[in-house]
């Protein structure tokens, strides 16, 4: 589970990312970042409805990105806000945890996040 401290939660933060934050995305994922206000790293994880009408699936690729992350937070540069997306035109059954993790590494990597 992602420590609360990296939780991205207030709805106006994660808007002002989505609506200000430059993005970064390949076959599997998007992902939106801007620098913080507080110098704090926050990650919010999101999964539409054009992805899966299921909430089971939604949510079970939100725990994989979740898991994805959290091994790389100490190599993350701190001070930015982040959300990871699905993206909706990938379909449910390709998807898998390790495909996950090796996505949101190239997109902090393509986006010189990682340390």
């Amino acid at each position: 589970m992602l420590p609360l401290k990296y939780r991205l939660k207030n709805k106006e933060t994660f808007n002002a990312v989505f609506q200000k934050g430059r993005t970064v995305s390949n076959k599997v994922l998007v992902m939106k970042f801007r620098p913080g206000s507080n110098g704090e790293t926050k990650i919010g994880f999101s999964a539409g409805l054009k992805f899966s009408k299921k909430s089971s699936q939604r949510n079970k690729v939100k725990r994989w990105m979740r898991e994805a992350v959290r091994p790389l937070l100490e190599n993350i540069r701190p001070g930015f806000q982040m959300i990871f997306l699905v993206n909706s035109k990938r379909d449910f059954r390709r998807l898998t945890s390790g495909l996950i993790r090796e996505e949101i590494k190239n997109l902090l990597i393509k986006a010189k996040l990682l340390l």
